[in-house]
């Protein structure tokens, strides 16, 4: 009943009291206005309920525990651009830019980012398509297998890895360079996940064979950056199978 001089009181949205409410949240039951529903299964919830419901979804995991985002490889193509870029900056640009990067051991106490820029330095063409190629070769399926975040790990760390090789092994003059380490840590790393599956791993044992060979015959070769970065790649592979077997114990328990 609506007495005289009386008008009709609208309810307004509980986030914009400047705004009518069209519906109410289905979680809170709060009024909110059009610019703050968020389609839900069932009707329209408020930012705060829909947030909340997001959150509260598992996350789909790899089959070696990472976080699945989608089938797009964007850790590799990165990785690839990256060195590709810093290949046309190199071989564009003055000479001191390579000097800056790569790795020469006696510098890396006082210019420590040489152990990951010479990762990604290149002068020789045939250098960069043969690491970019093994790179765009088992990159994709090992950035499945782990999610991008530990497949960004086991590439960095790699990379390090084989730099702390040279580091610590080779001439302190020695300038080195080449994304060979991490391509190896990459190589590696897959050894190790397709022994644990019970995978062919012929390919991947020849390849490694003619890596080392090469490395320990050809003058100018860094083989202790090869060995580094297959010996890192491994561990941490190996580290994230058993992270995985851990989850999956907890699981079931």
């Amino acid at each position: 009943m609506t007495g005289e001089g009386h008008g009709v009181i609208e309810t307004v949205c509980y986030r914009h009291p400047d705004r009518p409410a069209g519906v109410r949240c289905q979680r809170c039951d709060k009024p909110i206005c059009p610019a703050c529903m968020n389609s839900a299964a069932v009707g329209f919830q408020c930012p705060s309920c829909f947030n909340e419901g997001v959150k509260s979804i598992p996350r789909t995991r790899t089959s070696l525990g990472g976080v699945a985002r989608g089938n797009t490889p964007i850790v590799t193509f990165t990785m690839l651009a990256l060195n590709v870029l810093v290949f046309i900056v190199v071989r564009t640009g003055s000479p001191r830019v390579v000097n800056d990067l790569v790795l020469v051991p006696v510098l890396v106490d006082t210019e420590p980012w040489r152990l990951l820029t010479s990762a990604y330095t290149h002068v020789q063409i045939f250098h960069i398509f043969s690491n970019l190629f093994m790179l765009y070769v088992v990159g994709p399926p090992l950035e499945q297998m782990l999610g991008r975040l530990r497949f960004t790990v086991l590439y960095v760390l790699s990379a390090l890895g084989g730099s702390v090789a040279v580091w610590l092994l080779g001439s302190p003059i020695s300038a080195t360079l080449g994304a060979s380490g991490a391509v190896l840590g990459l190589v590696g790393a897959l050894l190790v996940i397709s022994r644990a599956r019970g995978l062919d791993v012929t390919w991947i044992i020849a390849y490694v064979a003619i890596t080392a060979v090469i490395s320990f015959t050809i003058p100018n070769i860094s083989w202790q950056g090869h060995l580094g970065g297959f010996v890192t790649g491994a561990a941490v592979a190996w580290i994230f199978l058993q992270d995985t077997k851990r989850r999956r114990s907890k699981a079931r328990t």
